[in-house]
């Protein structure tokens, strides 16, 4: 592990570092997309700001949960620049720009502008969190495995480093071929709830139901909520495709 970069006279979080280059190349991306689909507006600014908010906030209150009602007062103080979850982040982003776009009355989808550039920056995160030493991976004797507080434990981190690339090398590839607007996002959803659920089973994380952690049982229904409205969409679009050209459509 490497938790701490040494410059000179100055000491820097390889962690804190990671997730600030998160933040420029997601950001980045972000506004690159947005060009690339013509909707680099104000509106679209007001939604990512919203993203932001909703995720920082969501990022330190869920830790409430993760950490424990006692654990999250003592560590109140300097939770500040430390003690953050992703899931809390997902979840309060996705709150964010629900309520951005109900207020702005925005109408239309906006997550496809975001979804290739979250699985990059998760990975980007995840590398920090391997370079700090966290999270902690069940113990293990595999060659791969890594040293933390001084048991052998499963690389958690590296895992889901290299499973968002994957997701994002799919969601890159995927950008103007799903059936409708919004579509790219939900696939996004499913598939990094799909790999952070396979990820969990070799994380130290405490199990709360039937075996599963915490993460586990919200992704899960995170993954059935987000499938059905991708499988509505395909399968709707195939609907569209048999009318034959011309056609007109009769109310009854």
């Amino acid at each position: 592990m490497y938790p701490w970069l040494r410059l000179g006279p100055y000491v820097i979080s390889t962690y804190s570092l990671m997730f600030l280059c998160a933040y420029i190349i997601g950001g980045s991306l972000t506004y690159y997309e947005a060009k690339r689909q013509h909707r680099a507006t104000e509106a679209i600014l007001r939604v990512a700001l919203g993203a932001l908010a909703g995720g920082t906030i969501g990022a330190k209150v869920s830790m409430f949960i993760f950490l424990g009602p006692e654990n999250f007062i003592k560590d109140l103080p300097y939770l500040w620049y430390s003690g953050q979850a992703w899931t809390g982040a997902f979840f309060g982003g996705y709150l964010g720009v629900l309520l951005v776009k109900r207020f702005t009355h925005i109408n239309y989808a906006t997550g496809d502008i975001f979804a290739p550039a979250l699985p990059l920056a998760q990975a980007i995160g995840r590398l920090g969190n391997l370079l700090g030493g966290d999270p902690f991976g069940l113990p293990s004797s595999l060659p791969w495995a890594i040293m933390q507080q001084g048991v052998r434990r499963q690389p958690s981190a590296l895992y889901e480093m290299i499973l968002d690339l994957v997701l994002f090398a799919i969601i890159w590839r995927l950008r103007d071929k799903m059936p409708r607007s919004g579509d790219l996002f939900k696939l996004y959803v499913v598939g990094y709830c799909s790999f952070r659920f396979l990820v969990d089973f070799t994380r130290a994380d405490p199990r709360v139901l039937l075996g599963f952690t915490l993460v586990q049982v919200l992704y899960a229904i995170s993954i059935a909520g987000f499938s059905y409205s991708l499988w509505r969409s395909f399968r709707e679009a195939r609907a569209m495709k048999r009318v034959p050209e011309g056609a007109e459509t009769v109310s009854l």
